[in-house]
């Protein structure tokens, strides 16, 4: 987290929230509640928007994981598919920060997305009990929304987008140059998915926890989002592997990791689909056409 923060803020953003009183009740790694986190009523696989498939897959309880991943796939060659992430906001920037806290359902409707996650690592200006919509907020990993960057931090991996909708994301840590080219991007902490093969190097790659993930096929021209209740991410980017996702990495993650649907969505009902009790800094997403009916 940036270093603007208060002490307890700072432990309290996501992936990194730690236990800061018993009367607060946090633990990391904390599995759901017995039989809160289901598929039912949810389908294996169902195109929900032209070009968008979502689909909940139903974890085995382990170590490394219980409840649900909520994963979509997104080809960004269908006609009207346009990615999606948070401007920054004119009132914050006056007072000197980026963004103004938001719930990720909230995003999503008044945006009119597709399907949109929650984003970067973040601090805010909030009281040390609890962050509330509204509240003013920084990204610790960059952003870049309609070729406006939020601000140049390089210890990141970055996946952007060019004007022709050509996904990027690689191994390497962002560069100035890409951030000058990407009109869309976000930035994420660590590759742990590298041509369909997930790193294992320490650890943290079996510490399950709620998760939200972003993955791409380049050659495809695929996009993958995925939210997980509570799993590591070996398994996380196994699935994502499994799906067809050659490279990934995480986002923010904790009580932040959130995913919401559209209205205009088939197949599924839209609104919240996990998550959205904690605001969040930015959004990541896509807008896209309603599925055509067929008339014949």
């Amino acid at each position: 987290m940036s270093l603007n923060l208060s002490w307890a803020s700072h432990f309290l953003s996501g992936a990194l929230v730690v236990a800061v009183a018993a009367l607060l009740a946090f633990s990391i790694g904390a599995p759901p509640l017995e039989g809160e986190f289901t598929c039912s009523g949810r389908p294996a696989a169902a195109k929900i928007f032209e070009g968008i498939t979502y689909g909940c897959e139903q974890l085995e309880p382990s170590e490394e994981a219980s409840g649900v991943v909520h994963w979509v796939r997104i080809n960004l060659t269908a006609p009207g598919m346009i990615p999606y992430v948070t401007s920054k906001d004119p009132t914050a920037v006056t007072q000197g920060w980026q963004y103004r806290l938001r719930r990720v359902g909230d995003v999503v409707a008044s945006e009119h997305l597709a399907v949109a996650i929650n984003g970067t690592l973040f601090s805010s200006k909030s009281s040390w009990w609890a962050r509330k919509s509204g509240d003013l907020a920084n990204a610790v990993n960059p952003i870049v929304a309609d070729h406006i960057i939020s601000h140049v931090w390089l210890d990141t991996y970055l996946l952007w987008f060019d004007d022709q909708l050509t996904p990027h994301l690689g191994p390497d840590k962002a560069t100035e140059a890409e951030l000058a080219m990407a009109k869309w991007g976000i930035g994420g902490e660590d590759f742990w998915l590298r041509d369909s093969r997930v790193w294992s190097g320490d650890r943290r790659c079996h510490v399950p926890d709620g998760r939200t993930a972003v993955a791409v096929d380049l050659l495809r021209k695929l996009l993958f989002l995925a939210v997980g209740t509570h799993i590591s991410p070996t398994l996380m980017f196994q699935t994502l592997a499994d799906l067809g996702a050659q490279d990934g990495m995480l986002l923010d993650g904790g009580d932040s990791s959130s995913i919401a649907i559209g209205a205009d969505a088939t197949a599924v009902s839209p609104g919240i689909v996990y998550g959205n009790s904690r605001p969040v800094a930015n959004q990541f997403g896509v807008r896209a056409e309603p599925l055509k009916t067929d008339t014949r």
